[in-house]
């Protein structure tokens, strides 16, 4: 049994990602659950809350986001997947009892202190959707994907698009920080070309809505939005922080990078 266990279940990159990789182990004959403390994944995988789980020694554990041991669960497999940077700093936590660390990126491991610290350590990109091309629109439609925070920078991007001649801006994306939407994203609210749509789930008729998407993050630990562009063909403007995020791994591909490194 491969169980997923995360602190953060709501709508999100890492979210996305493990509902992803569940419905892989599970497609391929793996049984996985995806647990966490919301409930928004649950009708989007085989999921369960805390309250579901049951550890065994048999069980491959895929851990992230949380601080519940202070030493090594007595279960098969212990693996800490991280997808984030300044949110959960590796340098500060205790990472000897895990028997493996998931990276997304070369890039993402040196920023945690680099290879040299790591004995037991891989590197994989995250699922992608099962996306397609999106047709082309007859107006240039600028999208701005993403939660609604500092670090998205929704408003530099709302501007990006605006002055790189978009006729219409759609933004898509929870409000994670109030005081920032409220500061720097609320006027838009009243602009004649911008539509601020919320979370959106039906992510190809997100991508139906564009034709170019606009990035302005201080940070992006790894680029989905930059890789849905380039399966669905819509135009990408992104800046500094999605440099050099991308590993070219086809969904087959990651699934046996799992399969081996889990010992499955």
């Amino acid at each position: 049994m491969i169980k997923i266990v995360s602190g953060w279940s709501n709508p999100g990159g890492s979210t996305t990602a493990f509902i992803n990789l569940c419905n892989l182990f599970n497609e391929h004959g793996y049984d996985c659950t995806f647990y966490g403390p919301h409930q928004w994944h649950l009708d989007k995988c085989k999921g369960g809350t805390f309250q579901d789980i049951n550890l065994t020694e048999d069980d491959v554990l895929i851990y992230h986001f949380l601080d519940l041991f202070k030493t090594r669960p007595p279960i098969k497999k212990f693996v800490l997947s991280l997808h984030e940077k300044d949110l959960y700093n590796l340098n500060v936590k205790e990472h000897n009892m895990f028997d493996k660390i998931h990276f997304l990126n070369d890039k993402h491991i040196e920023w945690h202190g680099g290879k040299e610290q790591f004995k037991n350590y891989f590197i994989s990109p995250n699922v992608v959707d099962n996306l397609v091309p999106s047709p082309k629109l007859d107006l240039k439609a600028g999208g701005v994907i993403g939660t609604i925070d500092y670090n998205k920078q929704t408003h530099k991007s709302i501007e990006h698009a605006l002055n790189d001649g978009c006729e219409q801006v759609h933004v898509y994306g929870s409000i994670t920080d109030q005081s920032y939407y409220q500061t720097y994203v609320s006027k838009y609210e009243r602009h004649e070309k911008v539509y601020l749509h919320g979370f959106a789930g039906n992510k190809q008729g997100v991508y139906d809505s564009v034709t170019d998407v606009y990035q302005d993050s201080l940070s992006e630990t790894w680029g989905y939005i930059k890789v849905e562009c380039d399966i669905t063909g819509t135009n990408y403007h992104g800046n500094e922080s999605v440099k050099d995020n991308f590993i070219n791994m086809s969904n087959k591909e990651i699934l046996e990078k799992w399969v081996k490194e889990l010992e499955l």
